[in-house]
């Protein structure tokens, strides 16, 4: 759920950083993200990304705007790598 913006320093110190949103040129013009994946959680929660790669997974001010919020959570969990 990110756009042209994060939450995060940008001195942020990552191997990877990666944004699900819905806006290709916002997401595009976000300095912090990898890379990124253009989706609405709305009309398919399942994530594009397989299990267990990531070691955090944040979402700040936009699980409010989910429909399905519990599915989207269950599928964000199934691809956080627990350490």
């Amino acid at each position: 759920c990110s756009s042209w913006v994060s939450h995060f320093p940008s001195n942020l110190q990552a191997r990877r950083v990666s944004g699900l949103g819905m806006n290709a040129e916002e997401l595009a013009e976000n300095p912090v993200l990898n890379d990124y994946v253009v989706q609405d959680l709305n009309e398919n929660y399942k994530l594009p990304y397989e299990d267990n790669c990531f070691n955090a997974v944040v979402n700040t001010v936009s699980i409010d705007y989910l429909t399905q919020p519990l599915q989207v959570m269950k599928e964000v969990r199934s691809h956080q790598l627990y350490m």
